[in-house]
């Protein structure tokens, strides 16, 4: 146990750290580690892993909270595309916290590996864009629906997603860094709330669940994670702060996990 304490608050410290400095919630770190330790408490891998997707929102939320005063105080928050987008990202993250359960948990799990995988290989080999004149920013309550319901069910974050896409439309690095905190923030509180009424009165689940929320798991978590926030989004906006080589740093532990993930299935 307090070996798993440790790797907790390590794994919250991590989480806190790319969730300032990225605008992600680091669901990707917090989903394998909780599948791990659910599995080693004796439930079964249909009922672990459809946890570990539940808890993960809701060790970011707070930390979703903390990144995106942060960045609001920076002044790197578009509250135009956070109105455009919120209610696509509303219906399709409760969409996804509704459907998760009846999935089969491979089908969870790779999606889980293909989404980290996709997004690692991006920020490690980013594709060359033409320079874009203006920002063009059609469709976006649709993209906010696909990247609510995609989130949701894989357990990430859903903040890397919307912050590679806006900043392909052509909005500034910091200002996507910054909307995507309030993207996340958005599905984080959602998704939690999703799992605990889908979840609600299983008797499959251990002692301390809410729904499919494990409560231990989230206050091992939330408070490192609140912490580091606050220190990412001060990087993040330091002038000095060489964004590249980080954003490479994130992209190869992305695509660790999600080998990891794969190899663990085969």
């Amino acid at each position: 146990m307090f070996v798993l304490l440790i790797l907790c608050v390590a794994g919250g410290s991590l989480i806190g750290l790319l969730n300032g400095m990225l605008g992600m919630g680091g669901t990707f770190i917090v989903i394998p580690l909780l599948d791990e330790v659910l599995v080693r408490m004796g439930l079964p891998l249909s009922i672990s892993h459809v946890m570990a997707i539940g808890t993960a929102p809701s060790t970011v939320l707070f930390t979703c909270v903390a990144s995106y005063f942060a960045h609001k105080a920076h002044g790197s928050v578009r509250s135009d595309l956070l109105r455009r987008m919120g209610g696509g990202i509303f219906v399709g993250s409760l969409a996804g916290a509704f459907l998760a359960p009846h999935a089969p948990t491979l089908l969870l799990k790779l999606l889980f590996a293909g989404v980290v995988m996709i997004m690692g290989l991006y920020l490690l080999f980013p594709f060359r864009l033409r320079e874009r004149e203006r920002e063009r920013l059609g469709c976006l309550e649709a993209a906010g629906v696909f990247f609510g319901m995609l989130a949701s069910m894989s357990g990430l974050a859903g903040t890397l997603l919307c912050l590679t896409y806006l900043n392909w439309r052509g909005v500034v690095w910091r200002q996507a860094v910054g909307t995507s905190a309030g993207i996340g923030l958005i599905i984080a509180v959602t998704s939690t709330a999703g799992y605990v009424f889908s979840g609600w009165g299983s008797p499959e689940l251990p002692t301390w669940s809410l729904g499919y929320v494990y409560l231990p798991g989230t206050l091992c978590l939330i408070v490192p994670s609140m912490l580091m926030a606050r220190v990412g989004a001060f990087l993040v906006n330091w002038k000095k702060m060489p964004l590249s080589p980080m954003k490479r740093c994130v992209g190869l532990l992305n695509v660790l996990v999600a080998i990891r993930v794969v190899v663990g299935l085969w």
